[in-house]
């Protein structure tokens, strides 16, 4: 009866609290709107969680006995994918190179405009009519002379984002890659010392190097240039937002603060790290979703009438707002049925927010450019399903985790078939492969890769390949994209091994921790919640799991089979020389072998044969299923036939 007291008076006290939050928060409704969706978002998770969920639960993971080749697995096919615990990361030396020269200028034309395609469209954290002005003051001038190094750093940061989507042909000199990384360098070296006072400038200049390094796969010191930005925002004083600031100065701030949540919010969820910006920091008013062109200090942008429905930055900043208390749920070891209810409608909620078009069941056009808004509400979902299949999950919580890990995946096949059938614009002059290059990042990446494990997991190879062609097109514009096709070749060759020892059933494929193990894909990066690698030694050095042979499992037992061999070479395999543009086209070619197998089995009629002293009566013999071909060469059908017919006559 005590503990039923305690729950009834924490209960009593978190109404108390929420609801002198929601007095205090309609105090600064007129500035914000958008603080009363909040405060509801607020109140009803509190109230799922209260009295069922008090704090994270942490249950430790036991140990899996004979999993040492699956660990060697994943470390070996995860590299350039996701960082696991143990494994060690390589500092890249950065040049002492001086900006001794400006860029030319048709270098700097063609950057700025795939920068502001791509980058500035989902972080707009620098005003372009301002920064234009001032490049043509640097050009017409013909030095950096009377330019801060914050400028001059930030210039160079705009360039490093603006070749993460281009092509080599557009560049005069180096590649593309070299040219983005050499502005990089430029960047980082200008800034360094860092400014002994708070700017602008310098916050605009870090968070784009944190897109660059993360885009880059230099992750770690992404996430440095990601703090540093958060922390220069909070030493200039943003939030809470005053009434002081200039227009057009007021507008800018609000959008480098947006933008940099924006980016902690996604970085947080895809890396299971903690988030650096508290949510109750947050009190400034969402920007206008105007373009940068029509915010100027005469116009009255702020009293237009807000729009009913929102896209691109601004749509991110509404579904992010549910990324902190999702961060705090996935503290847990298993997320509990009724929270999982919960954060379902109020996701659902978040798509109201969006067009017509957004929506899953819509027949209206959608375009490509806004996958990367859907794909935002949709691995929000995807991480909270897949937290349930761990080993603490029952069988029947795994089944419902793998369900509705599924249903998104097939959620984000619809979304991108409909963009694939979408015509272009006849004004934009760009094809299919220039659409999706300007949506390219890790986070769409990611997201597919993870559909397309799950999608092959369950047999959903048609929605998988529908996934896999919008992969194949981003090809090398990542270099995640890569490694996630060497991780997919490699996951398909075991979906392969499966198929050959008749364990390939959903049922058996669900009781498989191995394959359970390969298809959770990035879970096994946090080692506060993977399982993988419990009993690992962490401190194992790089070279052995370099050196980790790759073992095909014999069915039914715990010992790697070295003798049997996969349908192909091992392309996935860092030790393969076959080149990395090929491993999506061989991973759509294997599960198009995957989906012929699977059509054929369902298909094929159950083999009957009549007994030669009783032709009435049949004997049905147990079908291909139970029994799977083995790899030999050109099998003889004579001796299967007499083996039946023997089994007939016996019976």
């Amino acid at each position: 009866m005590s503990s039923i007291k305690q729950v009834q008076d924490l209960q009593s006290q978190i109404a108390e609290l929420t609801h002198m939050n929601s007095q205090l928060r309609t105090k600064v409704s007129d500035k914000d709107p958008w603080d009363t969706e909040r405060t509801d978002t607020k109140r009803r998770l509190s109230e799922a969680h209260a009295g069922t969920l008090p704090g994270p639960r942490q249950v430790s993971f036991s140990t899996l006995n004979n999993f040492e080749h699956v660990r060697s697995n994943i470390r070996t096919h995860s590299k350039g994918v996701f960082h696991t615990p143990h494994q060690t990361l390589s500092s890249a030396a950065v040049s002492n190179w001086c900006p001794s020269e400006i860029p030319a200028r048709a270098d700097f034309a063609y950057l700025a405009r795939s920068y502001l395609e791509t980058t500035h469209e989902w972080y707009p954290a620098v005003h372009w009519p301002t920064f234009q002005r001032e490049v043509d003051e640097v050009y017409m001038s013909k030095t950096f002379e009377g330019c801060s190094r914050e400028w001059v750093g930030l210039f160079f940061a705009v360039l490093a984002c603006g070749s993460l989507q281009t092509g080599a042909e557009h560049m005069s000199s180096l590649t593309t890659a070299s040219k983005g990384q050499a502005m990089y360098e430029t960047a980082t070296t200008v800034l360094q010392p860092w400014p002994q006072e708070s700017s602008v400038t310098f916050a605009q200049a870090a968070l784009l190097l944190s897109i660059y390094a993360t885009e880059s796969n230099i992750r770690s010191v992404g996430s440095m240039w990601l703090a540093s930005a958060a922390r220069m925002a909070q030493d200039l004083e943003i939030c809470p937002e005053v009434d002081c600031w200039p227009i057009v100065d007021g507008e800018i701030r609000r959008r480098l603060w947006w933008s940099i949540y924006v980016r902690d919010r996604i970085i947080s969820l895809e890396t299971s790290k903690s988030m650096i910006i508290n949510e109750s920091d947050c009190e400034i008013s969402l920007p206008s979703s105007l373009e940068d062109r029509y915010i100027q200090p005469n116009s009255s942008f702020r009293s237009m009438a807000k729009p009913a429905h929102f896209t691109g930055f601004v749509a991110n900043i509404h579904i992010t707002r549910l990324y902190a208390p999702l961060h705090q749920v996935l503290r847990s070891s298993v997320v509990l049925p009724q929270t999982l209810q919960s954060f379902d409608e109020e996701l659902r909620l978040k798509l109201l927010v969006l067009p017509e078009a957004y929506q899953p069941d819509s027949s209206a056009l959608f375009d490509v450019t806004a996958l990367p808004t859907i794909f935002c509400l949709l691995s929000a979902r995807f991480h909270m399903y897949r937290r349930n299949l761990t080993p603490l999950s029952g069988s029947t919580e795994r089944a419902n985790a793998l369900k509705r890990c599924v249903s998104v995946s097939q959620d984000t096949a619809k979304y991108v078939s409909r963009a694939l059938h979408n015509p272009p614009k006849q004004d934009s002059g760009k094809g299919w492969e220039e659409r999706v290059a300007s949506i390219a990042s890790n986070t769409v990446c990611l997201h597919l890769w993870r559909c397309i494990l799950v999608l092959c997991f369950q047999g959903e190879y048609k929605a998988a390949l529908v996934c896999l062609h919008l992969s194949r097109t981003i090809g090398n514009v990542r270099k995640t994209n890569l490694a996630c096709g060497k991780n997919v070749a490699f996951f398909l060759e075991r979906m392969f091994d499966c198929v050959r020892s008749g364990q390939a059933t959903n049922q058996q494929l669900e009781q498989d921790e191995e394959m359970i193990a390969y298809v959770s894909a990035d879970a096994q990066s946090s080692l506060q919640h993977s399982w993988v690698w419990v009993g690992d030694n962490l401190t194992s050095s790089s070279s052995t799991q370099e050196a980790a042979p790759t073992a095909i499992r014999s069915p039914g037992t715990d010992e790697p089979m070295r003798d049997a061999l996969p349908l192909r070479t091992p392309s996935g395999s860092p030790m393969n020389g076959a080149t990395e543009a090929d491993d999506w086209a061989q991973a759509e070619q294997m599960i198009r072998q995957l989906m012929d197998e699977h059509l054929h089995r369902s298909t094929q009629p159950p083999a009957y044969y009549p007994p030669p002293h009783n032709p009435v009566k049949r004997v049905q013999l147990a079908t291909d299923v139970l029994s799977p071909p083995k790899p030999t060469p050109n099998p003889s059908p004579t001796p299967s036939g007499t083996s039946r017919i023997s089994i007939a006559n016996i019976i």
